[in-house]
């Protein structure tokens, strides 16, 4: 009879170390072995976003423009340098470095009125996504 128990035992600690194996490796070995950080950022997964989309050209009003630098997997980035180009008016920021979250904030204004297509440019690479602002 005990061995018949410590054959049991055999089988069911077997069994729980190939589960085990499989919920902490079905990600690859690369995953867990990574710095974090070093993810590249994805120009499809990162988001800009501006508010508001419409304000006077008066030169004084800002439109907020926040980028949101993610991975392949849509984790925020650190420590990236992002800065954005506008059709028109001015942007206050040069070059940021996103923060903990993978976020950078930049501020535009315009005296001339008519539609700014804001993109952004992370490590010098576009990201896909852009945003326009109209100034009235």
């Amino acid at each position: 009879m005990d061995n018949k128990l410590l054959g049991l035992t055999i089988v069911v600690v077997a069994a729980f170390a190939v589960f085990m194996g499989f919920v902490f490796f079905s990600e690859p070995i690369s995953k867990f072995i990574r710095a974090s950080g070093i993810n590249p950022p994805s120009t499809q997964n990162s988001l800009i976003f501006a508010w508001p989309l419409e304000l006077p050209a008066d030169g004084k009003t800002k439109s907020e423009i926040t980028i949101f630098l993610r991975d392949n997997e849509g984790r925020g980035l650190q420590g990236h340098e992002v800065s954005i180009q506008s059709s028109i008016g001015s942007v206050q920021e040069g070059l940021l470095t996103t923060d903990s979250k993978g976020s950078a904030v930049f501020h535009l204004t315009s005296q001339t009125p008519g539609v700014a297509k804001i993109e952004a440019l992370v490590d010098n690479t576009k990201l896909q996504r852009s945003i326009t602002v109209q100034f009235e």
